[in-house]
């Protein structure tokens, strides 16, 4: 554990951009159940769950080549910051969302959703060893992300599953 804060403590860029991760990891789990929520209470279908489903996968898996030639050929930054402004007024749509016959939004968004975030992570893979020295640093910066993710996974779906009971 040590090591960790130490990493997050010396290197202030990468503390940065992992608690971007942090934030965006939580929006992403929150946004997962959010969306199964209004799915279901929408469409009353598992046919349309599944199809939320395909609409999260099939833009990684159609851009995810173009993804990483443009993680190398841009700048990293600037693709973390555009793909970032651009996925919170994507989700910011979400909140149009207020009926049945809405109901087609949610998955033109999460299209446009993912389409986004496929950008987002080639970047910052490839920005990660430019912000930490050696490679004990970088092994301890992929096992900090890793384990990130992780938690963001239980902590988000649990606040999206708590706000969408409470607030509906």
């Amino acid at each position: 554990m040590r090591r960790y804060l130490a990493l997050l403590r010396q290197r202030p860029q990468f503390r940065y951009l992992w608690l971007a991760a942090v934030v965006s990891f939580a929006g992403d789990w929150f946004n997962t159940i959010a969306t199964i929520i209004l799915v279901n209470r929408y469409t009353d279908s598992t046919v349309a769950v599944g199809a939320l489903f395909i609409a999260r996968a099939l833009p990684p898996f159609l851009l995810s080549p173009l993804a990483g030639v443009v993680a190398d050929r841009f700048s990293r930054k600037k693709v973390l910051i555009a793909t970032d402004i651009l996925r919170f007024f994507i989700v910011l749509g979400f909140l149009l969302v207020d009926g049945p016959e809405d109901a087609w939004l949610i998955y033109a968004l999460t299209i446009a959703q993912f389409a986004v975030s496929t950008f987002f992570e080639p970047a910052r893979a490839a920005i990660l060893p430019s912000m930490i020295e050696g490679n004990d640093e970088l092994l301890a910066a992929n096992t900090l992300s890793s384990i990130t993710w992780s938690a963001m996974l239980t902590l988000g779906a649990a606040m999206g599953g708590i706000v969408a009971g409470v607030c509906g």
